[in-house]
C-alpha cells in the first residue's frame, strides 16, 4: 500500500480540504457504461454493473487532483485495497487505492485507479479493474449524470482541486448528446455526436479571477453514406460545418478570452492542432492578467479537403469548416464538381469525388476560454452550444457540348445549453 503522508502534511491537507469542501457542491451522480448502458452499483457491498442499478455516487475531492467515489446509500468507497481487486468499504484518508482520476475520453469519462493504474470496465461482462485491451474500449468509458438537490448547479461534478496551486478547479460534467435525422426522400441519415467538456477555474491571489474553459473534443459530424454516388449524381455530402459557443443569459458578466484553432486556409491533407495553454487575460479587454488554465489542452486531427475558418468575434466563438477541394480541383460552388479537364471532357464531364470527411465523419476542433470581468462574480452564465451542418446534392445533365448542373441543400442543426455556476468555486 502506498501512503506517503507524514503527520504534519496530512494535518495541513485535512484542514485545507475541510475548508474547500465547505465551498464545493457535493453533487450526486449515476455512473453509466457507454457500451452496455449498465450503471455501477453495490450488491451486498460488492461493486457490480446492471441496467437496474439505481445507486448514486458522490465525487469527493482528494489530494493532487484525484477524487474518491462514495456511495450515497452506504457511505462506503470504491477501492482496490485488497490485492488490487475492485471492492468497496470504509477507507483511510491517505489510501491511494481509493483515489481515482477522471479522464475525458471521446466525450465520456475513463475512471483510473491511482494505486494500480487500472481502468474500471465491464469488457468481460462484469465490473472489474484492469488494463485496456485497446485505447478506445467503450466498456471503459462512462457517463456521469449528475443531480445536486437544492442547488442550481445540477450539471457539475466537483473534481480535480489542486492543493499546491493557487488555482482551484471544478470539472464540469460532460455534455453528451446525439442527434440523427434522415434526409427526406432518401435512405441517407446524418448525425451529430455533441461532446462538450470543461473546467471552471478560480485564481485566489489578488486580484481574484475566474474563468471557464469549454472544449468540443470528441464531437463528430457524420454526413452518412451518400444516397447518390454516381458520376452524374453526388450527395448528400458535407459542404459546411459551423460551431458556435456563446454566452446568453448572464453574458454581461464574462468576455471571450481566447479560442482555438486559428484560421487555416490550406485545402490539402494536413494535421490541425488546437491548443490552449497558460491563457487568461493576456492582452485582452478584461480586468487583469495572469490567470492560466492548468497545463494545456491540446489535440490534433487530420483534415483533408476543407479549410478551417476562425471567425470568432466579441463574446462568441464561431468556427466554420468549408469544403474547399475535390478530386477535380478547388471547390467553392456546386458546378466546381464538374470535371472539365481535357480527360473529363472526353469522358462525359463526370462529377468529381469528394474527400472522405465530406462523406463520412468530421471531427470538431473548437475550444475557448471565457473569463469574468469581476473575480468575485458568483452568479450563473448560460452558454449556447450550436452545431450546424450544410449538406449538398449535385446532379449533372449532359447536352451536346455542355453540361448543366442542378443542386440543392439540406441543413441540420443541434443546440444545447450549459449553465455554469461561478458561485460554486471561490
Amino acid at each position: 500500500m502506498k501512503n506517503f503522508f507524514n503527520i504534519s502534511k496530512c494535518t495541513c491537507f485535512v484542514v485545507f480540504m475541510m475548508w474547500f469542501t465547505c465551498l464545493a457542491t457535493q453533487a450526486q451522480t449515476t455512473i453509466t457504461n457507454r457500451w452496455t448502458a449498465e450503471k455501477i452499483g453495490l450488491q451486498n457491498g460488492t461493486p457490480y454493473c446492471s441496467t437496474s442499478a439505481t445507486d448514486k455516487w458522490i465525487v469527493e475531492q482528494a489530494e493532487g487532483g484525484y477524487v474518491r467515489l462514495k456511495n450515497v446509500a452506504t457511505g462506503t468507497y470504491l477501492h482496490t485495497e485488497n490485492g488490487g481487486q475492485l471492492g468497496s468499504g470504509t477507507i483511510q484518508p491517505g489510501w491511494w487505492s481509493a483515489q481515482w482520476t477522471l479522464k475525458p475520453a471521446d466525450g465520456h469519462t475513463q475512471i483510473i485507479n491511482r494505486w494500480t493504474n487500472g481502468y474500471l470496465h465491464n469488457e468481460n461482462g462484469k465490473l472489474e479493474i484492469g488494463d485496456l485491451g485497446a485505447p478506445g474500449w467503450w466498456s471503459a468509458q462512462w457517463i456521469m449524470s449528475v443531480s445536486a438537490p437544492n442547488t442550481n448547479n445540477a450539471n457539475y461534478i466537483v473534481a480535480d482541486p489542486t492543493a499546491d496551486d493557487p488555482r482551484k478547479r471544478l470539472r464540469l460534467a460532460p455534455l453528451s448528446k446525439d442527434q440523427a435525422i434522415g434526409i427526406q426522400g432518401t435512405n441517407q441519415s446524418c448525425e451529430f455526436n455533441m461532446r462538450v467538456n470543461g473546467y471552471l477555474y478560480a485564481f485566489t491571489l489578488s486580484p481574484t479571477q475566474k474563468l471557464v474553459h469549454l472544449t468540443t473534443e470528441g464531437s463528430i459530424a457524420k454526413a452518412g453514406v451518400q444516397a447518390f454516388n454516381q458520376q452524374d449524381k453526388r450527395g448528400y455530402f458535407l459542404e459546411k460545418l459551423e460551431i458556435t459557443i456563446e454566452p446568453t443569459t448572464g453574458a454581461e458578466n464574462v468576455y471571450r478570452d481566447v479560442d482555438s484553432p486559428s484560421t487555416d486556409t490550406n485545402t490539402g491533407s494536413r494535421t490541425i492542432t488546437t491548443s490552449i495553454s497558460g491563457t487568461g487575460g493576456v492582452n485582452k479587454d478584461g480586468p487583469s492578467a495572469g490567470l492560466g488554465i492548468s497545463g494545456s489542452n491540446s489535440w490534433s486531427q487530420n483534415i483533408n479537403g476543407f479549410k478551417y475558418l476562425n471567425v470568432s468575434s466579441g463574446k462568441k466563438l464561431y468556427h466554420v469548416m468549408e469544403l474547399a477541394s475535390s478530386s477535380v480541383g478547388p471547390y467553392t460552388k456546386a458546378s466546381d464538381l464538374l470535371d472539365v479537364s481535357f480527360t473529363g471532357a472526353f469522358s462525359g464531364t463526370p462529377l468529381g469525388t469528394l474527400p472522405e470527411q465530406a462523406t463520412n465523419s468530421m471531427p470538431f476542433l473548437a475550444q475557448g476560454v471565457w473569463q469574468t470581468y469581476n473575480g468575485d462574480f458568483a452568479g450563473k452564465v448560460t452558454f449556447k452550444v450550436q452545431y450546424k451542418m450544410q449538406l449538398r446534392y449535385v446532379e449533372k445533365t449532359n447536352y451536346f457540348v455542355t453540361a448543366d448542373v442542378k443542386s440543392n441543400t439540406t441543413n441540420m442543426e443541434m443546440t444545447e445549453y450549459i449553465t455554469v455556476d461561478f458561485g460554486s468555486i471561490k
